[in-house]
């Protein structure tokens, strides 16, 4: 998303874990990425610089198979909310459909993790996507939200979008790009723990439009899913 928008608008762009690392003086036009609560703080620094917030939603059990997956290959995962998720170091040594997996998914550090697109989601201002969406159909998504923002032009955005496919990401060294395929927890966890973790998190799921989670798959199909996919 950051960097689509930074070339399709001409945004300089910015990255930070933490709102104490943005600069203190921004750039004119400018994409900020960061995961971090919606607290009054940093409200009012988004108010009184004229940031639009843009959400995207993902479904929760994904996200935590990609976290699963990423965390290893990134130290930097340790300053995701400043440690509040609370990532195993030994993620590498389990599968999702481990028990370790199960544990770190219903524990107070996922729902830290999960907890940022909930809350910003809530936001009045804020405008809203999900990832589904965004993968589906992506110059009708990102169509969308450059209309809502009023600037940029269609041009511009088909370049962005052909620069920035899939195999960009995973050409990085930190292989930030890895499926891009919505729907893959149905490949590696089976319902007994997907559905335990639905129950710890249902509000979620339901606030986003995620129906509870039901596979067809076996705990040791799930496994040779994994390590195929790895």
């Amino acid at each position: 998303m950051r960097s689509v928008l930074s070339q399709a608008l001409d945004l300089q762009q910015i990255a930070v874990h933490n709102p104490h690392d943005i600069p203190h003086t921004l750039p004119e036009r400018v994409v900020l990425q960061i995961h971090w609560y919606r607290e009054p703080n940093f409200q009012n620094f988004l108010t009184a610089n004229e940031f639009r917030p843009i959400v995207i939603s993902r479904h929760p059990l994904d996200v935590l198979i990609s976290v699963w997956h990423f965390a290893p290959f990134e130290p930097l995962t340790a300053r995701w909310l400043e440690g509040n998720a609370e990532l195993p170091a030994d993620i590498n040594k389990h599968a999702p459909a481990s028990p370790a997996f199960v544990s770190y998914a219903t524990s107070w550090g996922a729902e830290n993790l999960l907890c940022v697109s909930y809350q910003w989601w809530h936001d009045p201002a804020a405008i809203r996507f999900h990832y589904e969406d965004l993968v589906r159909s992506p110059l009708h998504s990102f169509g969308k939200l450059v209309q809502t923002l009023g600037v940029g032009s269609p041009q511009q955005l088909s370049t962005a979008l052909e620069r920035y496919q899939l195999a960009f990401f995973q050409s990085l060294p930190n292989r930030h790009g890895w499926q891009g395929r919505p729907g893959l927890w149905r490949a590696v966890l089976p319902s007994v723990a997907a559905l335990r973790i639905w129950r710890r998190h249902r509000r979620l799921f339901q606030t986003f439009g995620y129906s509870p989670p039901i596979t067809a798959v076996s705990r040791s199909q799930a496994l040779r899913n994994w390590e195929r996919l790895r």
